[in-house]
């Protein structure tokens, strides 16, 4: 699940269509219909009275947690908020152990967060990598953004000098073991899909020293295109009045920044007659007693996507943490414009007035203004060229070609 997921699928499948052998390795299976797929599956520990023995013995004499490996890693936070996750770079998992790593020339990395074990991984791997960075994570302390707590965005991927709690205190002793673990590893190549994220990832200490690309996300141009409006809505059993589409994987989640999209709503609701359409998990019940709306639940079909993207006036992206959406890409793709806060890699993509429309802050009253603007009429824009640029950019064949060539720069490391 996932938008990292939907990138890492798409190239994939992109690598099988220009004839590479690819295999794709998930952790856990999915309902997703992939080719070339293998589903990791640990191998079970051996359980013995000598084993059990000698871990109670450890733990009485104060050598090891009483608690499981991850709950004795998680409990080293002491309830300290932690943002939209954190992730820590030792686990009991070992990725070179499958038959797919093994009988593969090169290892591409995209979202492992609770699966890679630096330590080991690292340790045993023989193969170049490509790491196709999705956030902030990989060359943090095990924050994947730093929304909502005490470390600053320019902290992440540097030590804090005299941390101030157990949150820095955990960062600080995460990203050591992450650089000792990767201190004698050359053949390594990063990429991220922003230069946003790149800039950081270029600066950051872990990932300074290796090639850092800029490859933004891919998608399949001949699926993400202008339909009909009017039939679209017609077979979506929408009205044909101005709609604005909303998407995200947890419609509350506070990263994708719903709630300040209805306070902006709530703004120009006598101005404006708006029908929403909204797509994603909607567990905290975010759409209750809201008028006007029309909720797809959790689309994972492209073309129904595609075709929803095509029902509405305007996508709004009001992110307040954000890489590179999928989502930002499907709708222009589609010829439908953007409306988004200037977070992260959002403003390289939409190019305010021509394929879309950023606003000054990231704001339910800046937000509300373009609302309000863009209903009245006052900003035109040509869906065919928007659909057009998008597909000269962001085609699936264009972003493959680009990863070839990084795969042939790494293998010829020495």
């Amino acid at each position: 699940m996932g938008g990292a997921a939907i990138a890492a699928i798409r190239l994939h499948r992109g690598l099988l269509k220009a004839g590479i052998d690819s295999a794709f390795l998930t952790m856990r299976n999915c309902n997703r219909n992939i080719p070339n797929k293998y589903i990791y599956e640990p191998r079970p520990q051996e359980i013995s009275l000598l084993k059990v023995l000698k871990r109670t013995l450890r733990v009485r004499l104060g050598m090891e947690s009483p608690h499981s490996f991850y709950d004795a890693q998680y409990l080293t936070l002491q309830g300290e908020p932690t943002g939209v996750g954190f992730s820590f770079p030792e686990t009991l998992e070992d990725i070179t152990s499958h038959t797919a790593y093994q009988t593969a020339d090169l290892i591409h990395l995209h979202w492992v967060a609770g699966w890679l074990d630096y330590p080991s991984f690292f340790a045993k791997n023989t193969k170049p990598v490509v790491w196709t960075l999705h956030d902030l994570n990989p060359f943090s302390g095990g924050l994947h953004y730093a929304l909502g707590t005490s470390i600053t965005e320019t902290q992440m991927g540097h030590l804090i000098d005299n941390p101030q709690d157990r949150l820095q205190q955990a960062h600080n002793r995460n990203l050591a073991v992450k650089q000792q673990s990767l201190q004698d590893f050359k053949k390594l190549a990063v990429v991220s899909p922003s230069v946003w994220l790149q800039r950081q990832s270029a600066d950051s200490l872990l990932f300074s020293g290796y090639e850092n690309h800029h490859i933004p996300y891919g998608l399949d141009t001949g699926l993400f295109k202008p339909y009909i409006r009017a039939a679209v809505r017609e077979l979506l059993g929408l009205a044909d009045k101005k709609t604005l589409l909303f998407t995200a994987d947890s419609i509350d989640s506070p990263l994708k920044g719903f709630r300040l999209f209805l306070d902006a709503l709530l703004h120009v609701q006598h101005t404006c007659d708006y029908q929403l359409l909204v797509v994603g998990l909607d567990k905290g019940n975010a759409l209750a007693g809201l008028k006007n709306v029309h909720y797809m639940g959790y689309v994972q079909d492209e073309r129904l996507m595609a075709m929803i993207y095509n029902a509405a006036d305007a996508f709004v992206l009001p992110s307040l943490m954000d890489n590179f959406p999928n989502t930002m890409l499907e709708s222009i793709a589609c010829g439908t414009p953007v409306i988004a806060f200037p977070t992260g890699g959002i403003p390289e993509a939409i190019r305010h007035g021509e394929n879309g429309l950023i606003c000054e802050k990231a704001d339910a009253t800046n937000l509300a203004s373009l609302l309000e603007s863009f209903y009245r009429g006052q900003w035109q824009f040509d869906r065919e060229h928007i659909a057009e640029q998008a597909a000269q950019t962001y085609d699936d064949r264009t972003i493959t070609t680009a990863y070839r060539k990084v795969y042939h720069a790494v293998m010829a490391t020495v």
